[in-house]
């Protein structure tokens, strides 16, 4: 893989019902769908003449639509991969944040091992998994890739890029906002880099 197209998933319905995210297996809103045409329209342009790329989601549904625009608009396959979903909220899934907030467990020291909720994954677990399919894909797909995922594990994918050992990852995330877009890619040196983060620019003229 020598560049990486980073999209996180357009608004979901969890995100204007005041809904968790995480596991919560909600699909985009009617603004979100909006917001993946553009992103698609945005993935045409910037692919217009070049090689198709490889195209993998996350299995929920809202990033699974956003890839679905975009593989409409690229004429390739979208392939479904679990390892990409977002942190796995357990039992928190599909309750509001005052009701997740009355489970919610107490932090707990290292944080990156604390899991939130029963049957939740802690950051290190959803890291894990991130890293796994990261790297099968990696061996899957020697030229661009684009990958469609959530906040949490795109964090998750901007650290396996950058080859980030587990001490240097502390204290260190990316923003990334519904429906934006992040290439990644290797320079003419050969080391990893980060050409755009969190670009949203296809996305003016929408309602916020």
């Amino acid at each position: 893989m020598n560049r990486l197209i980073l999209i996180r998933h357009a608004q979901s319905e969890h995100h204007i019902h005041g809904l968790t995210g995480g596991w919560t297996d909600t699909p985009l809103s009617p603004l979100g769908r909006i917001q993946a045409r553009n992103v698609a329209d945005y993935c045409r342009q910037r692919f217009a003449g070049q090689p198709s790329p490889c195209l993998f989601s996350s299995d929920l549904a809202r990033a699974a639509q956003t890839a679905a625009y975009v593989a409409s608009a690229l004429g390739v396959e979208s392939r479904l991969e679990p390892t990409l979903r977002e942190l796995n909220n357990g039992v928190a899934a599909g309750l509001t944040h005052a009701e997740a907030k009355q489970i919610e467990r107490p932090m707990t020291e290292p944080v990156v091992d604390w899991a939130p909720y029963p049957e939740a994954e802690s950051w290190r677990m959803m890291m894990d998994r991130v890293f796994a399919g990261m790297d099968r894909i990696a061996r899957a797909c020697p030229s661009t890739v684009v990958v469609v995922t959530h906040g949490n594990a795109g964090v998750a994918v901007i650290q396996w890029w950058l080859g980030l050992c587990e001490r240097c990852r502390q204290g260190i995330s990316f923003e990334l906002d519904p429906a934006s877009v992040s290439e990644l890619a290797l320079n003419s040196w050969q080391e990893r880099t980060i050409v755009r983060l969190n670009d949203t620019s296809h996305l003016q003229g929408n309602d916020p």
